[in-house]
């Protein structure tokens, strides 16, 4: 699966809506002591798992409903929110892949930063713009970065068959 991006892809308003829950002092984000490995504890994160374990596991789950339409998911593996804070300067996380298996994902971006992801595969950085998704395979290797130009850098990934 090649690397696909596409900007605007909910509806504004819809997008603007879900925006707005996210970036909330009301959402609830929990932290985590690293991102991809234990050995990066200085590099720490808040998360929202959305839908892990083959169910539900929050009560913003349905934020999610016309998004996993316009995906065509089959059968969801996990939705996930990521909240890096923003950082002095640019910070790489280590490359990392999502499961062990070919399966399809899609990174949401929920706000405009300078927090690109990185392919290994040599494929150029994705920019996180508000509304954007790149479509992936999941299994192969990626990076994000922390921002160093926004408070925060909020990102959702879903993986899926």
């Amino acid at each position: 699966m090649a690397i696909q991006i596409i900007d605007n892809f909910l509806p504004e308003k819809e997008f603007h809506q879900i925006q707005s829950i996210l970036m909330s002092n009301h959402f609830p984000w929990f932290y985590q002591d690293y991102v991809s490995e234990s050995s990066e504890q200085d590099k720490f994160y808040f998360n929202h798992n959305f839908y892990y374990d083959s169910q539900p596991q929050s009560d913003f789950f349905n934020l999610w409903k016309n998004t996993l339409y316009k995906l065509e998911v089959k059968s969801l593996i996990r939705v996930k929110g990521n909240l890096h804070i923003k950082a002095e300067e640019m910070t790489y996380n280590n490359f990392h892949s999502d499961l062990p298996f070919n399966h399809k994902g899609c990174i949401m971006y929920i706000n405009n930063n300078n927090g690109c992801t990185y392919f290994k595969e040599g494929e150029k950085a994705v920019e996180p713009k508000e509304n954007r998704v790149v479509l992936f395979d999941p299994s192969i290797e990626h990076k994000s970065s922390r921002c160093s130009d926004s408070k925060i850098r909020i990102t959702i990934n879903f993986n899926y068959f």
